[in-house]
């Protein structure tokens, strides 16, 4: 393989938020082009999105079918798509089955989610133990939002992995769930962080931004923090996204490279 035959994809669903795509995308995108030596190119699945942002300052972002006729025209032998998404749920499964469509035309491969068994839940719990360092006597409310049943195991799963690692104090929380808010208070009332006057974190488990967790999680009267604060809770929130991290931002070429040795 050279740089001549093959281009990758940054799959995201993409956001409007430009810091945001600057701090997270656009390094995962960095880092992949220095540690494989190939071009990478950033693909939006949400269409409008990629249409409403493509050229702002220069940079080109691509929908799925866009990216798929500049990787022939520019006569590349293969594309390799390696998403952003934390499981292998429904925008997992919508991208894959984009690119399938073009499997005549062009050789397609697509990498593993950031968690996709439990191996790999086991090691972005570590990740997140190492970017967000948990202060002992605070509580971490970390927040999914990518509502599937396979979501919802990898989910489950990372919980579980947090816990054994003797992480109590790390709860994960799937915003899809009708009672997601009644569920953290119930963890934190099992915790007595209300009488321990515990520092309670927010912490969205989303590479980027958008508007969407943004509204969900802080920006309304009704979101998920300033619930948690009319229960009293001294409730805070990170306001990044994972990508900012560049440990975290490793688990991209780590998956690209778990697919070449397949």
């Amino acid at each position: 393989m050279n740089n001549k035959d093959t281009v990758l994809f940054l799959a995201s669903f993409g956001t409007s938020i430009l810091r945001a795509a600057e701090e997270s995308y656009d390094k995962i995108q960095a880092d992949l082009e220095k540690a494989t030596g190939l071009r990478v190119i950033q693909v939006f699945t949400d269409d409008d999105t990629a249409k409403a942002v493509d050229g702002i300052n220069g940079k080109r972002i691509y929908t799925v079918e866009a990216a798929v006729q500049e990787a022939i025209a520019s006569k590349y032998n293969e594309i390799i798509a390696v998403p952003v998404f934390f499981a292998e749920g429904e925008l997992y499964n919508s991208l894959r089955s984009r690119l399938d469509f073009y499997t005549e035309s062009i050789d397609v491969k697509m990498a593993h989610a950031v968690m996709y068994g439990p191996r790999t839940c086991g090691e972005v719990a570590d990740i997140l133990i190492d970017v967000i360092k948990p202060a002992p006597n605070n509580e971490y409310i970390l927040v999914g939002h990518e509502a599937s049943a396979y979501n919802d195991k990898g989910y489950e799963l990372l919980g579980e992995k947090l816990h054994e690692k003797g992480y109590h104090n790390m709860e994960v929380i799937k915003l899809s769930d009708r009672d997601s808010v009644g569920q953290a208070v119930a963890h934190l009332k099992e915790r007595q962080a209300f009488s321990r006057d515990a520092q309670v974190e927010i912490v969205p488990l989303v590479v980027a931004w958008g508007d969407y967790m943004a509204g969900e999680l802080y920006n309304s009267d009704n979101s998920f923090m300033w619930q948690l604060r009319k229960a009293g809770y001294r409730t805070v929130f990170t306001g990044k996204g994972l990508g900012e991290y560049e440990s975290f931002r490793q688990i991209y070429f780590t998956r690209y490279n778990r697919l070449l040795q397949q």
